[in-house]
């Protein structure tokens, strides 16, 4: 069985969202079982590379023509798939991402088809009046359709007509793959202090909420201040926010972190919040990262969203309505004022990461539906 990872990019690549994370666990899980895995994406300049970060799985990096909003536009791709497409069994393609699903459509692959419906697109109005026909055509062409929740596809309208064949597969995480640098970790908690620790990660977009988050740092009660791990086109007005409501010693900006850096804080933070406002936040693996560590979770409940699904109010953490400082304080608060709650929620949290999030438990049932597919 030889599989094709057809995505935006690889990491390490700036800019890069959950999607890339989850192209990048499947193609080290798929190969550590023994299913050779290949990954093409685009590259963040005009130079093509192929590596070779596992056993013989390579990942193939192609020219960028132009970074169009969040699309990366790329010939070179489409001529890489031209060649290398006969070789596989399986193309595994990651939506949303335009470019892939145009080289799709234009090389005609003979291989299955594989749809990682991670989100729709849901801000690109104009775009996607033109892009639809092509997403519908990809959709009668694939072979299996998979979400990240079952809620994600449950009441999707453009995946309505396919459900037959679209499941689901939760995405996981590798928790014991992770250093921790312990002079890091130290410094951290020297900073800390007997300060309760909020914790966000992810990328500084529209779609994060991160203003109803700092708006609530300005509200909490608790001894607490906010770590903000992740960069983006927000980062001056968010700064700005801080500074207007004179908060800038509760909220911490750290920008991008390398991985053992990262979970560092995820081991001294007692709360992790997720705020998103939109339904591009279709899943937040970020939650599941927080829950191996066993930390309670705040995150929002987004009509249409798998993040709700992900983290369970009252046994994960919280969740709470979008667009709402006075509830997420509220929340914060109630987790940081009571150590009973706070444990029980700990404890709910590591105990679903290890009966559903693990990446073992996501590759070997990955490698089940692709054998369903071929047979």
């Amino acid at each position: 069985m030889k599989i094709l990872h057809l995505g935006k990019a690889f990491p390490p690549i700036k800019g890069l969202g959950g999607v890339e994370k989850v192209i990048e666990l499947f193609y080290f899980g798929l190969n550590d079982n023994n299913i050779y895995c290949d990954v093409l994406g685009v590259n963040d300049k005009y130079k093509s590379d192929i590596d070779s970060y596992h056993k013989n799985g390579k990942v193939y990096r192609e020219k960028l023509l132009k970074k169009v909003q969040s699309t990366f536009l790329s010939l070179h791709l489409i001529y890489r798939l031209f060649k290398i497409s006969d070789q596989y069994d399986i193309i595994h393609v990651h939506h949303p991402d335009p470019m892939s699903f145009l080289s799709i459509f234009i090389v005609r692959p003979k291989a299955k088809i594989v749809i990682h419906w991670h989100s729709d697109i849901v801000r690109q109005k104009f775009i996607y009046f033109f892009y639809q026909v092509l997403e519908k055509w990809m959709l009668r062409r694939a072979d299996l359709i998979l979400c990240t929740t079952p809620k994600y596809y449950s009441g999707n309208e453009i995946l309505k007509p396919f459900l037959r064949k679209t499941n689901y597969l939760v995405i996981g995480y590798k928790k014991e793959n992770i250093d921790i640098d312990e002079y890091f970790l130290k410094s951290i908690q020297d900073t800390k202090k007997d300060r309760k620790q909020i914790l966000f990660i992810g990328r500084l977009v529209y779609y994060k909420g991160l203003e109803y988050l700092i708006k609530s740092i300005s509200l909490i009660k608790s001894f607490s201040y906010l770590c903000i791990i992740g960069e983006g086109e927000y980062f001056e007005s968010l700064k700005k926010l801080t500074k207007t409501l004179k908060i800038e010693d509760k909220v911490q900006f750290l920008g991008n972190l390398n991985d053992t850096e990262k979970n560092a804080y995820l081991k001294t933070s007692d709360i992790l919040v997720l705020p998103s406002i939109f339904k591009s936040e279709a899943y937040g693996i970020v939650q599941v990262e927080a829950m191996a560590y066993g930390i309670p979770v705040i995150s929002t409940k987004i009509d249409g969203s798998g993040i709700d699904w992900v983290n369970q109010n009252g046994i994960t953490g919280f969740t709470v309505p979008i667009c709402d400082e006075n509830k997420l304080a509220e929340a914060i608060d109630q987790i940081c004022f009571d150590s009973s709650l706070h444990l029980k929620l700990s404890t709910g949290a590591l105990n679903r990461f290890q009966q559903d999030f693990t990446e073992e438990i996501m590759i070997k049932n990955l490698i089940k539906f692709y054998k369903q597919i071929l047979s």
